[in-house]
């Protein structure tokens, strides 16, 4: 049975800050994109998850919150566990989930996991 894994966090600190705290304290670098939708938004794919993206909640070019629930939250942290073994997934996760909650300005918002036949 394949397993996956995923993360949300939020936070009142700006996508820079949480880009910038990631990659000093872990080594985590996240790469800087452009959306058309999103505006500018990082993503990171690597030895800690399979993707990691820190996005704005709210969209000014739509007028639409992406988690309508958590509108405290001006950032979005969303982190997903989804290729190679069940074991490997279960091991990063652990870990990460462990990083980010030690984190003073993230808050989780939701963890879940998901099976497949």
């Amino acid at each position: 049975m394949k397993k996956s894994y995923f993360l949300k966090y939020g936070s009142n600190k700006s996508k820079n800050e949480i880009s910038e705290l990631l990659n000093n304290k872990w080594d985590i670098t996240c790469s800087e994109h452009d959306s058309f939708y999103f505006g500018v938004y990082f993503s990171y794919y690597g030895l800690y998850a399979d993707k990691l993206t820190i996005t704005d909640n709210y969209i000014p070019l739509s007028d639409e919150w992406l988690d309508e629930e958590n509108k405290e939250f001006c950032t979005l942290i969303e982190v997903s566990f989804i290729n190679g073994k069940n074991s490997d997934k279960l091991s990063r996760y652990k870990f990460l989930k462990n990083v980010l909650n030690q984190i003073d300005i993230l808050s989780m918002i939701s963890d879940k996991y998901y099976e497949e036949n």
